[in-house]
């Protein structure tokens, strides 16, 4: 019997949870950071608020995905979201490199987003073959 601490599951949602806990602290603590990708990002000049204030933003959101995933609360929306953010963030920095970092990261989402483990989120079985 496999220990819930030792599941696939459970390290693929902290270590998922650990990188936006990262970039959230990145967002707080080293903004110009964040801010230079910002500012490289096709979406720079249509982004209705200051880098900074951008900045902010991203944070936040990195650290509630980052505490829900931690707390295994709504696993399966938030990963929808967490990968929908990572498709973002791919598009954003647009360098070769950085998007094979972030397609791992991408793939730890959908992994949780799609695990029947957790209820609620996205299905990836035809219900006449669900039992």
């Amino acid at each position: 019997m496999m220990n819930k601490f030792f599941s696939p599951p459970f390290l693929i949602r902290i270590g998922l949870a650990l990188v936006f806990l990262a970039n959230s602290l990145a967002a707080f603590f080293a903004p110009q950071e964040i801010g230079e990708i910002i500012e490289r990002a096709f979406f720079a000049g249509i982004v209705p608020v200051s880098t900074g204030t951008f900045a902010m933003i991203i944070g936040v959101n990195d650290a509630l995905v980052a505490m829900l995933l931690f707390g295994g609360v709504k696993v399966r929306i938030v990963a929808v979201w967490a990968a929908l953010w990572i498709v973002g963030v791919m598009a954003a920095r647009a360098a070769p490199l950085d998007i094979l970092e972030e397609s791992g990261f991408l793939a730890m989402a959908l992994a949780l987003a799609v695990d029947r483990k957790y209820p609620g989120g996205v299905s990836y079985r035809k219900q006449n073959h669900e039992s």
